[in-house]
């Protein structure tokens, strides 16, 4: 069956507001059942992004409509996780969820599909209703003791014992104030009164086992219970740049729905659609926020969200900053700094578009091309079909650059093209080539030194050499990380003897960082310490970047105790006051 293109939109009351996508099947396969799909918080609904929209998609394709939405306080909705209340404003979301695609989709009773937390949720509100007729638990968090004992390992995970402040639980990036841990600390689903839907699919994980008995006290309820081990959850919570869709726990999932609408035959009522436009108020910064579409040469729009002053209309010319994926993160950025960011610098007087690149979160991939890779051929055309759309249709003046980690890569590769911007702001960058074959498995330069460390460290003792003799180790990566290790002692000699012979290089770091500048763009690199792209940027571009920093095109800058992505609070707190003092002013602010 056949599916409309996916709407993005706002429901929910002023204040809470939040933000959605409608599935809808076409007209001849519409269904009087739908289902609202839960997210599950922080990292893991960055990892089950892509797979979550997959299961909506498949949902609509299958004759149901579907409605997949972010909490609040996260992702695309309004508020942060400091708002009062979380959980039960987590909960109204969810029952506003369902009421909206009632209405929006003209279904009678809905399905609930739940990930981790979003499955308690999802429970929790179903049991509250009349109008739920079954719950789809994948991976449920039946306790939430448990619960919040793994969110306090992984934040401890980076080698941060302790959170940054103390009124905060870290983990993974993202943050959850003490009141909501408290909360969701004393939920136990095997205490609820009442069942959360008359059918329930418990989908378990398929990398561990959680020991708890949740299908028992259903039945007690009078629910009729399915467990079925559905494969692919793992792969589904891998990074994002690595995740798997899960297509046999969607497909089983949907056998389990044509069963359930079977059995419920329900028709379709009269619908009311949704608004044209549609727009989030934010009227203490005196913003404004809207999805977009951004028109392309291969009328494969690009996926973004604009955020503005809510004068902008009124005053043509104001800088913009487009902001790029970070790895396979979709535009909220990493630890949903880039819509922390847009809303705060809205605020300051400036436009600012949150961009899925193609292939990447809400951006379909461009004809023929695979989706999910970070490094795309087509990147580039993303970026200048992006600031096209910013300069021309909504009338922007100066446009700078935002990434991180591979969208660093592109900020820089687009000022390195002469993309019609005043400033490009690049962080964290773990290269500075990337050519047609290349893929995240190979051997990164800035890997080298810890590979060879740890090969080095262990070259005398059995267990390597027992590995090697039984496969479990690939000699060719060992090979190869010797001989790139050699040449990367050599290299930096050559490469100067090249510049000084005028010889043209393939691999030219100072040549591009030259380029750059001289079409008039400031390059600005910022590095967490001990960063590895900051020692490719001395090792490949020579002193390139000191030359540029004395005569004032480029800046670096340095974010002390951070990783990567700057999970830890603290470290982000110094990150975004970094980026407060480099972003642009406008002077209608």
């Amino acid at each position: 069956m056949s599916a409309l293109p996916a709407q993005p939109f706002y429901f929910g009351p002023e204040g809470n507001r939040l933000f959605g996508w409608l599935h809808l099947p076409s007209p001849e396969a519409h269904r009087g059942l739908g289902v609202v799909v839960c997210n599950p918080f922080g990292f893991e609904e960055v990892c089950a992004h892509r797979s979550l929209r997959q299961f909506a998609m498949a949902f609509s394709g299958a004759g149901w409509p579907s409605l997949r939405f972010d909490h609040a306080g996260c992702g695309d909705s309004e508020g942060d996780e400091f708002a009062p209340d979380v959980p039960a404003r987590w909960l109204a979301g969810v029952n506003a969820a369902i009421d909206t695609l009632k209405a929006a989709a003209g279904v009678q009773q809905v399905v609930l599909l739940g990930v981790r937390l979003g499955a308690t949720l999802a429970a929790l509100a179903g049991a509250g209703r009349d109008d739920v007729a079954g719950l789809v638990a994948l991976a449920p968090v039946v306790r939430g003791r448990g619960y919040i004992r793994e969110l306090t390992m992984l934040g401890q995970g980076g080698g941060t014992a302790v959170a940054s402040r103390a009124d905060v639980l870290e983990s993974a990036g993202f943050v959850m104030a003490r009141a909501t841990e408290e909360h969701l600390s004393q939920l136990d689903l095997r205490r609820l009164e009442r069942a959360p839907a008359p059918r329930v699919l418990i989908v378990p994980r398929d990398d561990i086992d959680d020991g708890l008995d949740w299908q028992t006290p259903l039945k007690a309820l009078g629910a009729e219970v399915q467990i079925e081990r559905l494969p692919g959850y793992a792969k589904m919570m891998e990074d994002p740049q690595r995740t798997v869709t899960p297509q046999r726990m969607i497909e089983g999932v949907v056998q389990h729905l044509r069963r359930w609408d079977e059995a419920l035959a329900l028709q379709p009522v009269t619908p009311r659609p949704l608004p044209v436009e549609q727009v989030l108020s934010l009227p203490a910064a005196a913003v404004q926020e809207r999805p977009v579409q951004v028109p392309t040469r291969d009328a494969t729009p690009l996926f973004g969200v604009l955020t503005e002053p809510t004068d902008a209309a009124l005053q043509p010319g104001r800088p913009a900053v487009l902001m790029l994926n970070s790895g396979a993160v979709h535009h909220i950025g990493p630890n949903r700094l880039w819509t922390r960011l847009a809303r705060q610098w809205a605020a300051r007087g400036v436009t600012v578009l949150r961009i899925d690149l193609s292939g990447v979160g809400d951006s379909a991939a461009r004809p023929g091309a695979p989706e999910n890779v970070v490094y795309s051929a087509h990147a580039m055309q993303d970026v200048s079909d992006a600031l096209a759309y910013l300069r021309g249709t909504k009338g922007a003046g100066e446009c700078h650059l935002l990434g991180l980690c591979s969208g660093g890569y592109h900020a820089f590769k687009a000022a390195v093209a002469g993309q019609p911007v005043a400033s490009s702001t690049v962080i964290n960058p773990l290269t500075y080539f990337w050519h047609d074959g290349d893929t995240l498995r190979d051997v990164k330069d800035y890997e080298l030194g810890e590979l060879a460390s740890r090969y080095r460290d262990k070259v005398f003792t059995r267990e390597p050499w027992l590995k090697l003799l039984r496969g479990q180790l690939d000699a060719r990566v060992i090979v190869q990380v010797g001989l790139r290790r050699t040449w990367g002692h050599v290299e930096p000699y050559l490469l100067r003897l090249a510049r000084r012979l005028r010889i043209p290089l393939r691999d030219d770091l100072a040549g591009e960082l030259a380029q750059a500048v001289r079409q008039g763009i400031r390059l600005r690199f910022v590095f967490a310490a001990h960063a590895p792209g900051y020692d490719l940027l001395r090792k490949q571009g020579g002193s390139a970047i000191d030359r540029l920093i004395e005569r004032q095109l480029a800046s670096l800058d340095f974010v002390s105790d951070a990783d990567h992505t700057f999970t830890r609070l603290e470290a982000r707190e110094r990150l975004v006051a970094l980026l407060d003092r480099l972003a642009p002013i406008s002077r209608a602010a």
